[in-house]
């Protein structure tokens, strides 16, 4: 079984930098990788656009018979996935 390929965030993921973050996603799930990791140890903010990039990667690594786990995720940024519903829909591990 291959390794789980990593993607480590920034602090913030937003307008700026959500498009950055997908088109890595992207890159991993188009080379053919169906394990992720998403290590956000650093984000401490997500806006709507980030959401959406994690939406987005979730549908594509699923449609792959894959999976995407997000870790170290901070109390800030849980409350938003909790908030906004995604804490059910994204894998959200330690």
């Amino acid at each position: 079984m291959a390794e789980p390929t990593v993607i480590t965030t920034i602090k913030k993921i937003d307008a700026a930098s959500a498009p950055v973050l997908g088109e890595a996603l992207n890159q991993a799930l188009d080379s053919g990788v169906k394990e992720l990791v998403v290590d956000m140890g650093e984000t401490t903010y997500i806006s709507s656009i980030g959401l959406r990039v994690f939406l987005a990667a979730q549908k594509r690594v699923r449609a792959a018979g894959g999976s995407m786990v997000l870790t170290h995720v901070s109390p800030q940024v849980m409350e938003v996935f909790d908030i906004t519903g995604f804490s059910g829909i994204l894998n959200i591990g330690d």
